[in-house]
């Protein structure tokens, strides 16, 4: 007759544990996290733009400081970025952070990430330091009556 030692409570739990924390480790391993549903922008690699309702006003022209940008609300409830590069000419971006869901702040011509400190070029979209290895999801966006709209132009 062998004798079995019955398996502490202590052990099982940690074991348990240990399992848990490897599979969620393994399900953030790729680095496909886009921040949860509440927070999250499309996936700027797939070609996904941002999702808007064309011809909807964001924001007055005069208010987008030629050279810098200014972050509004769009028609869906999600913050944009809608930046003048030059005078008369916009382009935006949506302004949640494609590392971890937070909103980007204006800051002259760059786009910064309170949270991490990502930072991405106000013109483009595009990450200029990291964490975020995505650029920002484009919202198409044109001038009509000295007001910047949603869609195309």
């Amino acid at each position: 007759m062998t004798s079995q030692q019955p398996t502490s409570r202590r052990r099982l739990l940690a074991a348990g544990g240990a399992g848990i924390g490897a599979a969620a480790l393994s399900a953030c391993a790729d680095g496909s996290y886009q921040g949860s549903a509440l927070t999250s922008s499309p996936d700027p690699s797939s070609g996904e733009q941002a999702p808007s309702r064309s011809g909807t006003e964001l924001t007055a022209l005069a208010d987008v400081p030629v050279g810098g940008t200014t972050v509004t609300t769009g028609p869906d409830g999600k913050p944009i970025a809608v930046s003048q590069p030059r005078q008369g000419e916009v382009v935006a971006f949506s302004a949640v952070c494609t590392h971890m869901g937070c909103t980007v702040r204006a800051d002259d011509d760059q786009l910064r990430c309170p949270c991490h400190g990502s930072v991405f070029e106000a013109g483009s979209g595009d990450v200029v330091t990291g964490p975020a290895k995505q650029p920002l999801g484009t919202v198409p966006v044109h001038v009509e009556g000295g007001k910047v709209v949603t869609g195309e132009g």
